[in-house]
């Protein structure tokens, strides 16, 4: 019966060569560039060549000018001037051995260049592009599936991986290979005996490369996913900064940090000392190499088997070979790395798009507007309903509020139309159509959503604004601005529509922020407004200024807006209350408030001002 350990080899033996599969498929990509790169070290490794058996041809000159006894020089192909004294032709090799060296500078040169535009100007810039453009297209699944560490440490440090695998790997070892090839056809050529008495030893450092190889794949997979954990704690100390001097927890943040870490820290430790006796031992072998080989190969000068001249350009080039040999440890370990980041970066390009145009989508002459959630459910994993049953229908230019307790599926809701997520169950429709047989970018640009948050970018206003419309003229992005209430306060801004916001829109008021999402929302005057809880996270006074810019902007379109408090809720049409994914009540404010349920049970708690108060019809607050 196999080992257990065995078996998990076995059975990841397929997924390590669908990874390399795929490495070499992107690689051949670049195959120019490579084929560029091959073609400079193998000029480089033929000069190289060339200068050492030169090398060897001046010592056995030199040592028969001395002693006429010993064996003739033995040029390549017969080649000997004719004729020349041995002065002569040491000038000779010293002017072609200093010419070789100019142009292997010139060679050199040309090959870093060649590598750097290849890695840096093309391959890593074009991949962080290929990666960032698939995580704009994915659904919001994915996103709640992997945490922000992971993702970013996939556009920056898996990239990398990936890039050192054409860097370290497949030119390294193409190189290697190349070179080892002729390096054994040189010293086969030389002496075949002495070949293989001094290269005996080689099965044994392909075991031991080899059996590292096994260890490094999880060591790396591991270390990657500590990264993200270090990624993600960074990412959270950074963006919750506030919440951590408010609390006085900026040691506690430091320790966790800390101890993030350290796990990284530990564990490239043990990586780092597997590695780094993995490399002296492959040495160690390689220098028992040398010592068969001055041990044999002095033999063969003595019975003249082999010249002086021969043996020190065997000897040069058995130390080369076994340099190649001694920088396998290196390319396997980088290997190992970027088969662990081509696996998360693979992962990113081949994720399916759930939420995509369909290959014939259906156009709509105009969008009307009008919703229909048609017995529509949804889950997010199998088995845990989110949303059950939702059966509703808006008509154009009306507008539906949803109250429900934290959890009850209210945005989950609103995220079906613009296609976040598919509906698992029932439909979704607009104008009659289901939101999946639309074209999504129109569909998109037809609906205007403000988020609880909503997020404004290190831009111009006037930038924010035409987040969603680019090429809008400023008069348009002033129209949208008017209708959300936010032209006044713009130009009041030190430098109006041009004033560049700070990071997270810290430079302006909370209303201020939901007026700018809204008239970024109206610019492309959508038929179909969203609204998430768009003034939960504001006080009272702010809030006056958002609903009237709220007002405003649900004038003629159909909304839905997610509402808790009354002054919200009661300029809606019609009040959807969702209880454990389910319309529970249905009504206007006034009906739902006869009916003393679900939703006049949440209006009594809010009854502490005098607008709350007049809109209970003067009834005293009750829990």
């Amino acid at each position: 019966m196999p080992h257990a350990s065995e078996s998990r080899t076995r059975s990841v033996e397929p997924e390590q060569t669908r990874w390399l599969r795929r490495l070499l498929a992107l690689s051949f990509q670049y195959r120019a560039d490579c084929l560029k790169v091959f073609a400079f070290q193998a000029a480089l490794l033929a000069l190289g060549l060339g200068g050492l058996g030169l090398s060897g041809i001046a010592i056995d000159i030199t040592r028969h000018a001395l002693d006429p006894s010993a064996p003739r020089a033995r040029w390549p192909f017969g080649l000997e001037p004719a004729g020349w004294s041995p002065g002569h032709l040491l000038l000779l090799i010293g002017g072609l051995v200093l010419s070789m060296a100019s142009l292997r500078a010139v060679l050199n040169y040309g090959y870093s260049v060649a590598v750097g535009r290849l890695i840096h100007l093309k391959l890593v810039p074009e991949l962080r592009t290929r990666v960032f453009d698939k995580l704009q297209r994915l659904s919001f699944r994915f996103y709640d599936e992997n945490a922000s560490g992971s993702i970013i440490n996939r556009v920056t440090g898996d990239v990398q991986s990936v890039r050192s695998f054409v860097d370290g790997v497949l030119l390294q070892g193409g190189i290697m290979l190349l070179s080892l090839a002729v390096y054994l056809v040189y010293m086969l050529r030389t002496h075949a005996g002495l070949t293989l008495a001094s290269l005996a030893l080689s099965p044994l450092i392909w075991l031991l490369t080899t059996r590292f190889s096994r260890w490094a794949r999880p060591a790396y997979r591991a270390n990657r996913e500590l990264v993200d954990d270090m990624v993600l704690a960074m990412s959270e100390g950074v963006h919750g900064v506030q919440v951590t001097k408010v609390f006085g927890r900026e040691a506690d943040e430091l320790g966790r940090f800390q101890e993030k870490n350290r796990a990284v820290l530990a564990q490239q430790r043990a990586i780092f000392q597997r590695v780094s006796r993995f490399g002296p031992t492959v040495q160690f072998i390689t220098q028992v190499d040398v010592a068969i080989l001055l041990s044999y190969g002095g033999y063969l000068v003595s019975t003249a088997a082999l010249t002086i001249g021969d043996l020190i350009v065997f000897a040069g080039l058995l130390q080369q070979f076994s340099g190649q040999i001694s920088s396998m440890a290196g390319i396997i370990n980088t290997l190992q790395q970027s088969l662990t980041g081509a696996r998360r970066v693979f992962e990113v390009l081949d994720a399916k798009l759930e939420v995509e145009t369909p290959r014939a989508p259906r156009k709509l002459e105009r969008f009307v507007g009008r919703l229909r959630f048609d017995h529509v459910e949804f889950h997010y994993q199998p088995g845990d309903p989110i949303l059950t049953g939702i059966d509703f229908e808006v008509a154009p230019g009306r507008c539906v509020a949803i109250l429900g307790l934290t959890g009850a599926g209210k945005s989950t809701l609103l995220s079906l139309i613009p296609r976040f997520y598919d509906a698992t169950g029932g439909r979704v429709l607009v104008d009659g159509v289901d939101v999946r047989e639309l074209p999504l970018d129109e569909l998109r640009k037809n609906i205007g959503l403000v988020f609880q948050e909503s997020l404004l970018f290190r831009n111009s206003v006037a930038q924010n604004i035409a987040f969603g419309h680019p090429e809008a003229s400023r008069d348009a992005i002033e129209r949208a601005a008017r209708i959300a209430g936010a032209d006044g306060f713009i130009r009041e801004l030190p430098q109006g529509y041009d004033t560049v916001l700070a990071e997270g829109a810290v430079n302006l008021s909370g209303g201020q922020r939901q007026r700018i999402a809204i008239a970024r929302a109206l610019l492309l005057e959508p038929r179909i407004l969203l609204l998430d809880d768009p003034t939960t996270a504001i006080d009272p006074e702010t809030e006056d200024e958002v609903l009237s810019a709220m007002d405003s902007a649900m004038r003629g379109r159909t909304t839905l807006v997610v509402a808790n408090r009354l002054s919200t809720l009661r300029r809606a049409d019609e009040i959807l209350v969702l209880d454990a994914g389910r319309i529970a009540e249905r009504g206007t404010h006034d009906e739902l408030m006869a009916r003393h349920g679900i939703y006049f049970r949440a209006a009594s708690l809010q009854a502490a001002d005098n607008e709350s108060l007049s809109l209970l019809g003067g009834r005293e607050a009750r829990a």
